[in-house]
């Protein structure tokens, strides 16, 4: 069996900043957000978001909202093995739909 995956973990808020209330780049931030939670996001996506989240309170919410997410699902999820049979059949439908 796997290792169950790491889930990062939640932002702090910083006690005398004055955060953002309202975010200009709100659908790329998500997507970053979520790159970056899949291990999948550049250097400059990386480096952009950090810096970004140093002002942007509506940032900091949805990635602690998306780890949040993540990590209930990890909690709950159950692995269990399954047959080749029904992991060949399950890829057999997914290329025949793609």
């Amino acid at each position: 069996m796997s290792m169950p995956r790491k889930v990062p973990v939640l932002l702090q808020v910083k006690e005398n900043v004055q955060y953002a209330k309202d975010c200009q780049n709100r659908q790329e931030c998500l997507k970053a957000i979520r790159l970056i939670l899949d291990g999948e996001a550049s250097h400059e996506q990386l480096h952009y978001f950090h810096d970004h989240l140093d002002y942007c309170m509506p940032c900091i919410e949805n990635y602690n909202l998306e780890v949040t997410i993540r990590q209930l699902l990890c909690d709950r999820l159950e692995r269990k093995a399954v047959s080749a049979d029904v992991i060949n059949s399950i890829r057999s439908k997914i290329t025949e739909n793609a």
